[in-house]
């Protein structure tokens, strides 16, 4: 019988841009409360999209509490036996396998010291905490953050652009735990509304609690993601918007046997993003080819054996891009989705939850973040309560 490697945590990596971590010798500790079992662990790393090779000098995993604090021994991770090794530009890497044992609801975290390289591959997920210091304290049971310069710079984006940008987690690609009962993970595949975590962190918490230890809910959104389209090279923040979604849909799902339902949450910035900015108009694609898009989406997912859910896409009418025409596409695809939901696994309108019935092409303003295009807490919390757990049943 063949081992059963599951993600507990995972992330789809793009360009860091404005707010990658210099070369310096720094540590980076990722604290992860397990939504399953496991007994032995490995880890992918990406350098994915760097400019230089990375120097890992060590790396350390053990059970702690929720601040990051070693409540057993660590164990030492090492790649082809090695405790140092280097991740070249472009690479990814699966580590040795290391022994822990995690219960379900336990923490554990994985302490990366890394020697030399800046760090340019990774996400601005927001699932998990990271705790930054500077040289190697891998093997130290307690640290505390060290606040880096470049925070500023998210924090100034953020206060400019009306979006709320997480601290940035370098490196790890996916955190996997030999599992023994069976569990799976759903993969939520979409961009910044779901990058941010406000609905997506309520929804993995209603998982866990309606199906303790049977799944992992994985975040591989992307900001600025689209469905149809890879970044736009022409854009100054290169390759934070990632690599558009059916093209990564081999390295963020096909490749993990563990996944059995995939999330799909994009269409908004395919429908928004084209005439700005950040991307050309000659980018803009047709109701058609995007309904079209998803159709293949599905196709890819079922002949591997996984089911797909579907989230229509949030009305944007009171954004700064928005225009009649995005609009109208947006309507228009909303209600092909609901005519075919039958194609799908199943298909969720969170749309009608938090429309304007005085303006049917905006969402309340109550819901959404001050770009009036991420839904707040409160909205997160509306769209997480209805999603329907039948689903995973």
């Amino acid at each position: 019988m063949s081992e059963k490697w599951v993600q507990a945590w995972g992330q789809a990596h793009s360009a860091l841009s404005f707010f990658y971590y210099p070369s310096c010798e720094k540590t980076y500790r990722m604290v992860i409360k397990s939504a399953i079992q496991g007994k032995r662990i490995k880890l992918e790393l990406s350098n994915e999209c760097a400019k230089n090779d990375v120097k890992i000098g060590s790396v350390t995993v053990a059970k702690c509490n929720k601040n990051g604090d070693f409540i057993e021994d660590y164990e030492k991770i090492t790649f082809k036996g090695e405790k140092t090794f280097c991740i070249k530009k472009g690479e990814v890497i699966t580590t040795d396998v290391a022994d822990i044992e995690v219960e379900v609801g336990e923490y554990f975290c994985v302490s990366i010291f890394v020697e030399k390289g800046a760090l340019r591959s990774g996400n601005l997920i927001d699932n998990v905490e990271l705790i930054t210091v500077k040289g190697d304290v891998t093997q130290t049971p307690k640290i505390e953050n060290q606040r880096r310069t470049r925070d500023g710079v998210r924090e100034f984006a953020s206060k400019v652009l009306k979006m709320y940008f997480h601290k940035p987690i370098p490196i790890v690609q996916s955190v996997k735990l030999l599992n023994e009962t069976d569990a799976k993970s759903i993969i939520v595949y979409g961009d910044s509304i779901s990058q941010q975590g406000y609905w997506t962190n309520m929804f993995s918490e209603r998982i866990y609690n309606e199906f303790p230890g049977k799944y992992s809910v994985i975040n591989k959104s992307i900001m600025g993601n689209r469905l149809l389209f890879d970044y736009n090279k022409r854009f100054f923040c290169k390759g934070l918007f990632g690599i558009g979604g059916m093209n990564r849909i081999q390295r963020d799902i096909l490749s993990y046997s563990d996944c059995e339902y995939v999330i799909l949450a994009l269409g908004t910035n395919d429908f928004l993003q084209y005439n700005t900015i950040a991307a050309p108009k000659s980018e803009k694609p047709t109701v058609q080819q995007f309904f079209d898009g998803v159709i293949e989406f599905n196709e890819k997912l079922k002949k591997d054996g996984k089911k797909l859910i579907v989230f229509n896409i949030l009305n944007f009418g009171e954004a700064i891009d928005s225009r009649p025409e995005k609009e109208a596409m947006v309507k228009e695809f909303n209600q092909k989705l609901m005519e075919n939901k039958h194609l799908f696994h199943g298909v969720y309108d969170q749309a009608s939850l938090v429309v304007n019935p005085e303006k049917p092409n905006c969402t309340k303003k109550e819901y959404l973040g001050k770009d009036y295009i991420h839904p707040n807490k409160k909205g997160g919390k509306i769209v997480a309560d209805n999603v329907n757990l039948d689903w995973f049943r």
